[in-house]
């Protein structure tokens, strides 16, 4: 690598921080621009002021942010009182197991970005975080490639010798299902606009109860009581009533209690499904889903039992661990399971079927750049939504604050199946119809969450024009295939493109492993390098151009 390699981030969020991060740890001299559309680096859209208010919480908490430069819970000690009163903090009640705002992740990714670039240029480097730019195409070519630029004053240009694409999460300004015109749910302020009328939310997991909270919060209040916590109208917001649009008509399930460091899994790890692919025989979606359920039947027996399942395939399976909370009803089983998921957290105790699950996913992600196509549609169809749903369980409060919203009558479920209609409504509005029954809503919001593209859809069009083939989906290690011709190298960690292959992307933790992936690439200028403390799932998926 020569001294000084010019190196474009296009996007300031939590994967541009932490390729920042991996990068200035090169002994080689790098100049690096980061370039932000945004007003503020570092926070991403999910963490930005304008885009969620004060009181949604992450769903992470602050130990499993991987080390920047200092842990979330150290950088907030160093804070003044009159900051983390803001959030309702004091030092004394700061823990590493608390799940905080996303807006206070969002302040300390910020400083977070800003100190990596202070001790990228103390160690020789040269870093510069330039906001409110926004790149609106990348020219490929032989030895740079160009970067546009539109800011406030100007369309510019720039040539940069590498140019990673980490643009993070996309949504739509005004979504659509059927002929319905939905709400987005970003900004914030689209949801504050809303009348307290009949409002409906397409979806019902992480980002719908999200969603919810906040209608709630703009309609009304939240109060605790002897009883637990309630929720009231503001005068004049009693017309509120709020309908989940669910495929599966159920909720999320509350955050439980799980050892951190994580304890190892026994049957179902990378390095069991690294063997079974090796020995060539075939059948991998299957032979790994069997140690998941060997998994399972080890450390908990009862819950396939439970299930009433026999021998679980993936079919059965997947239909049967939904089937529990369906036949309960949405909102009894989310008091249930958020009276276990406390109780099991005050004795420290860790619900094992669900922690097998919860990490047993990782070791999918090894298997999944070898399933036929048939595989990989039985797993996207069956096993994706248990994943889903078991890594995007949600804090206690947040379920709490559902809760009280039904128990005031201002919330309900219906579950749709997969042949609802949406129809436009009068007035703007929106009809669902569901069999026989039909709901109309003044509003619909769109809280399904981030949705699967491919590179043929990224926002740049010398780029898309570019691009070997527009439909390969982006691989380990994300260098998109160019033209001949185009040799300066293009990297692509944007959120959606990457979910097309790697459904289990989102998520800090998992920002940090791709751009480490990605870093380690731009380094060694070798397209076949995984580093060896790179999480094992990645390690047989490199693609041979």
């Amino acid at each position: 690598m020569t001294m000084q390699e010019k190196i474009a981030i296009v996007g300031a969020g939590p994967m541009g921080l932490f390729l920042v991060k991996h990068l200035i740890c090169s002994t080689n001299s790098l100049d690096i621009v980061v370039f932000e559309r945004a007003g503020t680096a570092g926070t991403g859209m999910p963490y930005r002021e304008d885009m969620s208010p004060d009181y949604m919480l992450s769903n992470i908490f602050s130990t499993e942010i991987p080390p920047i430069i200092l842990p979330l819970a150290d950088w907030l000690r160093q804070q003044p009182a009159e900051m983390l009163a803001r959030w309702g903090l004091s030092c004394d009640v700061i823990s590493e197991r608390a799940f905080y705002p996303r807006t206070l992740l969002g302040a300390y990714l910020s400083a977070q970005l800003y100190d990596l670039v202070a001790a990228g240029n103390s160690a020789g480097h040269r870093l510069e975080v330039r906001t409110g730019q926004d790149v609106t195409d990348v020219h490929p070519g032989a030895d740079q490639a160009r970067v546009v630029v539109r800011s406030t004053e100007s369309l510019h240009e720039g040539a940069f010798d590498i140019v990673v694409l980490a643009t993070g999460h996309t949504w739509e300004d005004h979504p659509k299902e059927g002929d319905a015109q939905l709400v987005s749910p970003w900004p914030a302020a689209n949801i504050a606009a809303l009348p307290a009328a009949q409002i409906g939310i397409l979806g019902s997991a992480l980002s719908a109860v999200d969603v919810a909270v906040a209608l709630a919060h703009d309609h009304g209040q939240f109060s605790e009581t002897a009883g637990g916590l309630t929720w009231a109208p503001h005068p004049g917001s009693e017309a509120l009533h709020i309908t989940m649009v669910s495929k599966t008509g159920i909720l999320p399930e509350a955050d439980f209690h799980y050892p951190y460091p994580y304890d190892p899994l026994v049957h179902v790890t990378d390095d069991a499904v690294l063997r079974l692919i090796a020995d060539g025989n075939g059948d991998v979606l299957e032979r790994t889903f069997d140690l998941l359920m060997t998994e399972v039947q080890s450390c908990d027996p009862a819950y396939l039992a439970e299930l009433g399942i026999g021998k679980p395939t993936i079919e059965a399976f997947g239909q049967a661990y939904f089937q529990r909370r369906q036949r309960m009803g949405a909102f009894r089983a989310l008091r249930v399971n958020l009276a276990e998921s406390r109780a099991t957290a005050a004795r420290q105790q860790t619900i094992a079927w669900r922690y097998a699950l919860l990490r047993g996913h990782e070791s999918f992600e090894t298997a999944l750049p070898h399933l036929t196509d048939d595989e990989w549609n039985r797993f996207r169809t069956h096993l994706l939504p248990v994943f889903a749903d078991c890594y995007a369980a949600v804090p206690h409060l947040s379920l709490e604050r559902l809760a009280a919203l039904h128990a005031a009558g201002t919330i309900d479920i219906v579950c749709s199946g997969e042949d609802a209609q949406f129809l436009y409504g009068p007035d703007g509005g929106v009809i669902v119809r569901v069999d026989q029954d039909e709901y109309a809503f003044a509003a619909m919001i769109d809280a399904r969450g981030q949705s699967s593209a491919l590179p043929g859809e990224l926002p740049f069009p010398s780029l898309v024009q570019a691009l070997a083939d527009p439909s390969r989906p982006v691989d380990v290690p994300f260098r998109l295939v160019l033209d001949a011709h185009c040799e300066a190298p293009v990297y692509c960690l944007s959120m959606p493109q990457v979910l097309a292959r790697h459904p289990f992307s989102q998520g800090l933790p998992n920002c940090d492993s791709l751009a480490e992936l990605v870093a380690t690439s731009i380094l060694s200028r070798s397209l076949a390098v995984v580093p060896p403390e790179a999480p094992a799932r990645f390690a047989d998926a490199v693609p041979q151009f």
